[in-house]
C-alpha cells in the first residue's frame, strides 16, 4: 500500500475543487439563442427564427437534408450522408453550436448574443 503524504492530499484535493469549476466555466450560460442560420454550398445563408418551430427541408449536393426547429432547438432529423454524423449529434441549443453534413454541404450554425467558448477559437 502506497502511504500519501500531505502534499499528494493537497494536489487530490485541488484537482477535485477544479475540475467541476472548470466544467461550470465551460457550461455556463452562453446567452440566449435568437436565430438558425441554415448554409448550402456556395448560396447565400437563410436566417430562421429559433422560437419558431418547423421543420426545414433543403437541397445539398447529393439530396435533400431535413432539419427541425423545436423549443429553442435545433437537429438535422435526415440527411443523405452515408455515416449520417450530422443526424446522431442530435439536439443543439447553445450559441455557437453548429451541424454540419459535410457531403452533402450543408451546415446549421446556432446564433446568439455570446457564443460559448470553442477550443478551436484563440
Amino acid at each position: 500500500m502506497i502511504k500519501m503524504k500531505p502534499g499528494d492530499w493537497l494536489i487530490l484535493f485541488l484537482s477535485l475543487l477544479l475540475i467541476p469549476l472548470s466544467w461550470s466555466m465551460i457550461q455556463r450560460n452562453s446567452g440566449t439563442v435568437t436565430a438558425v442560420e441554415i448554409t448550402v454550398g456556395d448560396q447565400p445563408p437563410a436566417v430562421y427564427s429559433i422560437k419558431d418551430p418547423r421543420q426545414i427541408t433543403v437541397a445539398g449536393d447529393l439530396g435533400n437534408s431535413v432539419i427541425e426547429i423545436s423549443d429553442g432547438k435545433v437537429r438535422v432529423i435526415s440527411s443523405p450522408g452515408k455515416r449520417q454524423l450530422c443526424v446522431f449529434s442530435g439536439w443543439h441549443q447553445q450559441g455557437g453550436d453548429n451541424i454540419v453534413c459535410l457531403p452533402n454541404k450543408v451546415g446549421v450554425s446556432l446564433i446568439s448574443q455570446q457564443d460559448r467558448f470553442d477550443g478551436i477559437n484563440f
